[in-house]
């Protein structure tokens, strides 16, 4: 089929040549020639409906197998992609409603956790209905090439040339008119079309606390005619600069006679009752408690530990989400008022270890955390807040090349520890000599469990370090105080 941009762009090569033919033999002209009228833009978008099978297209039902990043996006083992760990989704479908903001995806998984415990057997799912809301939801069902496509056909789509990766394509972009960023900002959906009319890419961006204005990208490959369709055999969403969930496409049905069973989203479960022994005991009232002079462990949800070093403070934790770090941060300048908080140290860079970096970056404190989790970071946080409706942040690192690392000033010292282990490979303790070790994330086992490789490892660093403190005080509170004691029991020493 010969395309009106085939045809646009095969008329100008002729006028191109025709005028560049014979150049040195041309008369001088003696009038100047009218100017050309101004050609309009093809029209990419009705041929990329057509071409994408749109006509009396009211849902869409595709399936075949799919993954997703392990653990999800930000806990990962590494900081920046690739994330090579991935859990298996079998059995997955997903259908569309045309008619309206819905979409429902299923499978089964069997997935392995954060922690290294034995794969458990579970269901996934994905759902987004008309009373769907947040764009952060409604974005899984306008980036797919038909959501995109009718997108762009209800809101005064504009399109434009664009490169990507070194390749030619139409850039078609729309607005929704809802929902609207938390800055007042409308949010920009953008699909690329190739000069098969087919979309190869569709992005947007959401707000993140911690990210920013977030990119998001839904990549699209390998169309092929199914049940009169087309449709992508292969699927990748990424977030971060890197692939989160993938699938493999190996069927499609166009307005499936099930549509609505496939669309019906099952009631929510029950909530959990009460944990046993009664409600959870109310959150302590004090905000911080003194370990040793000019040391406070500020406790609540995601403990922090701030200490005193005379001239400025360190800060080790900023919490879980941008409000904790706020409350982090509040409670060390009222046991610190008028210092400077000169370091907030990063225990690693997984997403509820780093939602409070923001406070602690506009206070102008410099983040230390290991080397692999920086350039991740910095990307991070670097990335324009326009959606939140906030200025850009400055984020800054300390290049650290050796461990452990020391903070000293007057007769404080604090030592900061590169444990490498499974978890994570950035991963920072801290330690006061012969007082404490402040870590997060090497919870120790309890009623009898064995510990986890990584607790193995740590407990073996400190036995081959000869690391000397008692208490063991941790991100993610123990209802008991625990000591250097429990964690070498873990290895029977």
């Amino acid at each position: 089929m010969f395309h009106r941009r085939q045809l646009i762009t095969a008329l100008s090569t002729l006028v191109l040549l025709a005028g560049c033919s014979g150049d040195a033999e041309q008369p001088a002209a003696t009038a100047a020639a009218p100017a050309p009228e101004p050609v309009a833009a093809d029209p990419v978008l009705p041929d990329a409906v057509v071409a994408h099978g749109m006509a009396g297209m009211n849902s869409i039902t595709f399936s075949g197998t799919a993954w997703r990043v392990r653990n999800s996006f930000r806990q990962t083992r590494t900081a920046s992609p690739p994330w090579p760990e991935r859990d298996e989704i079998t059995n997955y479908v997903r259908t569309l409603d045309l008619g309206s903001v819905a979409s429902r995806a299923t499978g089964d998984t069997f997935a392995s956790d954060l922690f290294l415990n034995p794969p458990v057997a579970g269901v996934y799912q994905q759902n987004v209905t008309p009373e769907t809301a947040a764009w952060g939801q409604q974005l899984e069902y306008w980036l797919t090439p038909w959501g995109f496509l009718k997108g762009a056909q209800a809101n005064n789509a504009t399109e434009t040339s664009a490169t990507v990766d070194g390749q030619q394509l139409t850039a078609i972009s729309w607005q929704p008119p809802a929902p609207v960023s938390p800055g007042g900002i409308q949010y920009t959906v953008t699909g690329y079309v190739g000069a098969d009319n087919l979309v190869q890419r569709v992005e947007t961006r959401v707000e993140d606390s911690f990210m920013g204005d977030m990119l998001v990208t839904n990549v699209y490959s390998g169309y092929a005619d199914m049940g009169g369709v087309q449709v992508p055999a292969t699927i990748e969403q990424q977030r971060g600069g890197g692939g989160i969930f993938g699938v493999s496409v190996t069927a499609a049905s166009l307005n499936p006679g099930n549509a609505t069973e496939l669309l019906t989203v099952p009631p929510p479960a029950a909530p959990p009752g009460p944990p046993p022994g009664g409600a959870p005991g109310a959150a302590p009232a004090e905000l911080s408690q003194e370990l040793a002079p000019g040391i406070y462990l500020i406790t609540g949800g995601y403990q922090a530990l701030a200490m005193d070093f005379n001239e400025f403070v360190a800060v080790f934790e900023a919490g879980q989400p941008e409000a904790r770090g706020e409350a982090i941060l509040a409670e060390t300048k009222r046991l610190f008022p008028d210092k400077e908080i000169r370091y907030l140290i990063n225990s690693h860079p997984h997403a509820d270890h780093t939602g409070g970096l923001p406070p602690f970056v506009r206070e102008g404190a410099t983040i230390i955390t290991h080397g692999n989790n920086v350039e991740f970071m910095n990307m991070a946080l670097s990335t324009p807040r326009t959606l939140l409706g906030e200025p850009t942040l400055a984020p800054k690192f300390e290049n650290i090349t050796t461990w452990p690392h020391v903070i000293e000033n007057g007769d404080r010292r604090l030592e900061l520890h590169y444990v490498p282990n499974l978890h994570t490979d950035g991963m920072l303790v801290a330690v006061v000599p012969g007082l404490l070790m402040f870590e997060a994330d090497f919870t120790l086992p309890v009623g009898g469990a064995m510990a986890n490789p990584f607790v193995i490892d740590l407990a073996n660093y400190v036995d081959q370090n000869n690391i000397d403190f008692e208490q063991y005080i941790a991100v993610h509170a123990s209802p008991t105080p625990q000591t250097k004691a429990d964690l070498m029991a873990t290895i029977g020493k």
